[in-house]
Order: structure tokens, then C-alpha cells, then sequence
């Protein structure tokens, strides 16, 4: 009888143990959304945008956040899909100082040093995305980030995007693992994108 109940159990960790992982996947996706939306599916995309209001929309699956190095300089745009990033474990130190809660001045930062941390923390006292934070499921969210302007973070100035005239360049990393002081340990994914501009209205 014991026998009979142990394979049972055996059984039913084999059936459960799948779902259990599949539920704990992580994940996080892309989109620049301006008339059309664009998913950040390959390592590099290069997109043409109007100088005028875009959108960001994240989903974050038992994640918590994405980093996002923004610059009108193409610095850590450089890195290729392999290249060994030598500060990721200090990614937290680098987190620039958001003032901009639920992205009601619905701005970038832009910056040559530090890293902006867009996350989700359901009860947290605030977020970088647009107020309304969407779930779609346990531990899934997507948030959305609108885009009028960009804030140098170096000049203290906030740029209007019609007065842009050089290439945004973004570069996005999710963390997967975090070592047991809370650093950053391995990547989950990384994306880059360019940003070219046209002058149609």
C-alpha cells in the first residue's frame, strides 16, 4: 500500500513539477509603439520615428524591472550581444534618481553614467511606468512608459523630442539572478535599439 501511494506521489511530482517551472519563467518584452508597434524581438533594432509623443510597453513576467541606458551618444550602444559588461554587477549603484513617478512629465532620462530602472512592485508607494499598470496573469504585468521629451540628466535640461537631432540610442537589460548581497548576477536578456528621426509630421 505504501508502495502504491509513493509512486503516486512520484507521478504526481512528474505531472506538476513542469508547470510549476513554466509558471516561474521569466520573461520580458519590448514594444516602441508610435502608429505602429514594434516588438524588440532581435538583439539590435533600428527604428525611424516622427518627433513627436512615443510610447514604451513592457511586459514584465516574474520580473521585476528592466534596465534602460538611454544617451544621444552611442557609448554603451556599442556592445555587442556577447560583450562582457563590466559594471552589471553594480547596475544597482548606477540607478539614476528618478523624480518622474507614474511618468507624469512623461519623460527619458538620458545620461552617459547611469542606468534608469523601470520596474513594477504591486503595493510599492510608486513606478516609472504610466499609473495604470496592467496584469494579464500571476506575476505578469505590462507597463507602459509615454515618451514627450527627454531629461539630460548631466545639464539638469529637459530637451523637447522636436529639438532632437541627433540618433537615441537605448540599451535594456533584465536580470535573471541575483547573487546573496542582492547583486546582479547573470542577464536575462539585452536589447538595443537606434533611433533615427524624421522630419514628417
Amino acid at each position: 500500500m505504501k508502495t502504491i501511494n509513493c509512486m503516486k506521489i512520484i507521478l504526481l511530482l512528474f505531472v506538476f513539477i513542469p508547470v510549476i517551472s513554466f509558471s516561474q519563467e521569466k520573461k520580458v518584452v519590448i514594444r516602441v509603439i508610435q502608429d505602429q508597434s514594434y516588438v524588440l524581438g532581435e538583439f539590435q533594432t533600428n527604428l525611424v520615428l516622427k518627433k513627436s509623443g512615443f510610447k514604451f510597453q513592457i511586459l514584465l513576467e516574474n520580473v521585476e524591472g528592466v534596465y534602460v541606458f538611454a544617451s544621444i551618444k552611442d557609448s554603451v550602444y556599442r556592445f555587442t550581444e556577447t560583450s562582457t559588461i563590466a559594471d552589471f554587477s553594480y547596475l544597482q549603484l548606477l540607478e539614476l534618481r528618478d523624480g518622474d513617478q507614474y511618468n507624469t512629465n512623461k519623460e527619458l532620462n538620458i545620461s552617459e553614467t547611469g542606468w534608469s530602472y523601470w520596474f513594477y512592485k504591486k503595493g510599492a508607494d510608486w513606478h516609472p511606468f504610466n499609473r495604470k499598470v496592467v496584469g494579464v496573469g500571476k506575476n505578469r504585468y505590462v507597463g507602459t512608459k509615454a515618451i514627450k521629451q527627454v531629461y539630460d540628466i548631466a545639464d539638469g535640461k529637459v530637451i523637447k523630442l522636436r529639438n532632437i537631432n541627433t540618433p537615441l540610442y537605448l540599451f535594456f537589460i533584465a536580470v535573471k539572478d541575483f547573487d546573496e548581497n542582492g547583486k546582479p548576477k547573470t542577464e536575462l536578456m539585452r536589447r538595443k535599439v537606434k533611433i533615427d528621426w524624421t522630419n514628417e509630421d
